[in-house]
């Protein structure tokens, strides 16, 4: 078998390959999507995020995250809370339950980067790591990984 050296094309293809089939897990196992299980870890790890924030994180504009942020506030995950600094603003925490829903997509997160790197040496997958925070971190707009 030839091996395809389309390189913009395979990312593009991967990508889209890697988060469909984890929508499906995450919508059937923890009633959340892909990018919203990106969101509450974002928000594990920053709370006080604003939904610029969030938008940036994951190239989303600001109407496409706003509605994401009320369908995890309208399930009880994320809350948000008046910004002190920006009184038009609002910045967001995780809720007790968004901990839960967090803490509970761990090992599906980590069965899932298990599958994708199986048949990989752990030499290729810190190769396939150092690759894709290489890419991120040349072509992303602040020229920094984003988390």
């Amino acid at each position: 078998m030839a091996i395809d050296r389309r390189l913009l094309y395979l990312l593009q293809r991967a990508s889209r390959a890697a988060v469909a089939r984890a929508n499906t897990r995450t919508m059937e196992q923890l009633g959340v999507s892909a990018t919203q299980l990106g969101t509450l870890a974002h928000l594990a790890r920053h709370p006080g995020s604003s939904m610029t924030d969030i938008a940036d994180l994951f190239d989303l504009n600001k109407s496409a995250v706003s509605g994401m942020l009320s369908r995890l506030e309208k399930a009880g995950l994320v809350e948000r809370r008046p910004n002190p600094n920006d009184g038009r603003g609002s910045l967001l925490f995780l809720t007790d339950r968004g901990w839960n829903v967090r803490a509970s997509a761990m090992p599906l997160v980590k069965r899932a980067t298990a599958e994708m790197t199986d048949g990989f040496s752990a030499a290729e997958v810190d190769v396939i790591y150092r690759f894709l925070n290489a890419i991120v971190e040349r072509y992303s707009e602040d020229g920094e990984a984003t988390s």
